[in-house]
């Protein structure tokens, strides 16, 4: 599995309690799985609520934390304005990505590195991994623009593969990736996860991820923890 670090934990109301943190220690716990707490991600479609209109530990998921809630019943998170914010900020990434690489020959993405140095650690080390990725010149003008102290964002290196799939493939990507976080533990108790950060591995976790997440009922909760 990969070194996920945000997880979405979906609980059907039936077994929503007033402990809802303990709860879902106890759900990763049987997976082998530590978590750190509760981690805002969800955005909501309402303010601060009322305890009297709420239940359980719902009331304390729902209270915005810097604009984002820890979780609550899916009809009171606002999933949509999710997809649709994440689907904006990568359309606009993409564009600014083809500006600062265009020009530049296709590079090969880190796995292909990885996988080399993995094959042979011995004649292949780790730094000269490293540097034979960080040498392709889109990935070093990606790398250079990183560096500035007033870039407008981050040019991930590890989506070279999404970007390189086009505007409109990279707009779809951040839609997919918005709700889902790194993991996400089922209704029915099942484990999703990326095998790796490879970009066909992230499509399918991705997919499943949202299928579940569309499947959900209003009253179903969604409940964001940091993972160790």
């Amino acid at each position: 599995m990969s070194d996920a670090r945000t997880m979405t934990v979906c609980l059907p109301t039936t077994v929503v309690t007033h402990q809802i943190p303990t709860a879902v220690s106890a759900l990763l716990a049987a997976h082998g799985i530590t978590d750190a707490g509760l981690a805002g991600h969800f955005r909501t479609k309402t303010r601060r609520l009322p305890a009297r209109l709420l239940r359980c530990d719902v009331t304390n998921l729902l209270q915005p934390v810097h604009g984002a809630a820890a979780g609550g019943p899916v009809r009171l998170l606002d999933l949509h304005a999710m997809r649709e914010d994440w689907a904006e900020r990568y359309w606009n990434r993409w564009h600014l990505w083809q500006q600062i690489v265009a020009g530049s020959p296709e590079p090969r993405p880190w796995w292909h590195f990885y996988d080399r140095h993995a094959a042979d650690p011995d004649k292949y080390s780790w730094d000269a991994a490293r540097h034979a990725f960080a040498s392709q010149p889109r990935v070093a003008r990606m790398l250079t623009y990183n560096a500035h102290p007033g870039r407008v964002t981050e040019l991930p290196t590890g989506h070279l593969e999404a970007f390189d799939a086009g505007a409109h493939a990279y707009r779809a990507y951040g839609w997919l990736q918005a709700v889902p976080a790194d993991g996400m533990l089922t209704v029915d108790g099942r484990i999703l996860q990326p095998l790796s950060a490879r970009y066909a591995d992230q499509l399918d976790y991705l997919r499943p991820a949202n299928a579940h997440l569309d499947a959900l009922a209003d009253a179903d909760v969604l409940v964001a923890v940091a993972i160790k």
